[in-house]
């Protein structure tokens, strides 16, 4: 345990001289554990640079297992220190920036009310790193836009989010009366998109090719400010989940259309890593998720959704 508490150390910081600043360790002593660590294993684990050292390829392999093994470690002592209290503890979510805000704040809240010992870290980032993250054991749990379980996650899907026209007050179809728009009419504006591979972009390609159409954006964007901006400064319009414009439609900068098209949801599901052990906090936090969002989606605060019949629910 110690040779990889070292080992992960080095690896997160970059630098053998950091990780000794941060652990009060010499720095003989962590080169001469990992050095240990390699020869069991066979394996160079570190390019060593000047400038500091970056993992190999056996070392990428050994960092997700380490991880793994230092969080199980952890719930392990953690279970058997409160095996007959509420649970407690420490738990790492991951939420995608589209839905931060809205279920972080929630989520917050319910902890507070109802697991008041557990200590709820939440991580905004984008989707390909949650998902490496919950892989690697660096997150507890994320909200991941998939609909089936890739290797190494188990993915319980909650909720479907539907995709709305996101356009700038004056356009020609943000007359007062009108609360929808086709794929077509839609594609047919100047558009800022997400480049593709981004879940939201799936969305509208899926249902481009559905419907026979076709569309070029005037600039892609991994940004859903940016894309927000776009709009609110009136240089094109965009396909965005409500929950990302809420405030802006509240405030009139920006108007929300449905569009009429087939497919036009993206799957919302609480995702694990299927080799990492859940401590009671963890099992707790994920059941308190689960009832989050469907009381979020019910109580029609999180507008746009329709649950997904969950199993063993």
């Amino acid at each position: 345990m110690r040779q990889l508490k070292y080992f992960l150390k080095v690896a997160d910081l970059g630098s053998i001289s950091k990780a000794s600043d941060q652990l009060h360790v010499a720095q003989s002593a962590i080169s001469t554990q990992i050095a240990a660590l390699e020869s069991e294993l066979h394996n160079q684990l570190f390019l060593r640079r000047s400038t500091g050292v970056t993992l190999t390829e056996p070392g990428r392999l050994l960092y997700r297992h380490a991880r793994l093994i230092q969080r199980q470690a952890e719930i392990a002592q953690e279970d058997v220190a409160n095996a007959s209290a509420e649970p407690c503890g420490t738990v790492c979510l991951g939420l995608p920036s589209a839905m931060a805000e809205l279920l972080g704040i929630a989520m917050i809240r319910a902890c507070h009310e109802h697991l008041p010992l557990v200590r709820l870290q939440i991580v905004e980032g984008l989707s390909v790193l949650l998902q490496e993250f919950t892989l690697s054991g660096r997150l507890d749990m994320s909200i991941l836009f998939l609909d089936h379980a890739p290797r190494g996650l188990e993915i319980q899907t909650v909720l479907d989010e539907e995709l709305f026209y996101v356009c700038p007050p004056n356009s020609p179809f943000s007359d007062k009366g009108r609360t929808s728009i086709s794929l077509e009419e839609a594609l047919e504006t100047k558009l800022v998109m997400p480049a593709v591979g981004n879940s939201m972009r799936l969305v509208v390609d899926t249902a481009c090719t559905i419907a026979g159409l076709s569309f070029k954006p005037v600039a892609e964007l991994d940004s859903l400010t940016l894309l927000k901006a776009c709009v609110v400064q009136n240089i094109a319009s965009t396909f965005l989940p409500w929950a990302v414009v809420a405030k802006e439609e509240a405030a009139g900068e920006v108007q929300v259309l449905k569009v009429r098209a087939q497919q036009f949801t993206r799957p919302l599901s609480v995702c694990t890593s299927s080799l990492n052990a859940s401590s009671a906090a963890t099992d707790a936090v994920y059941k308190l998720l689960r009832d989050v969002m469907t009381d979020l989606v019910k109580d029609r605060i999180w507008q746009g959704t329709s649950l997904r019949t969950l199993s063993g629910s």
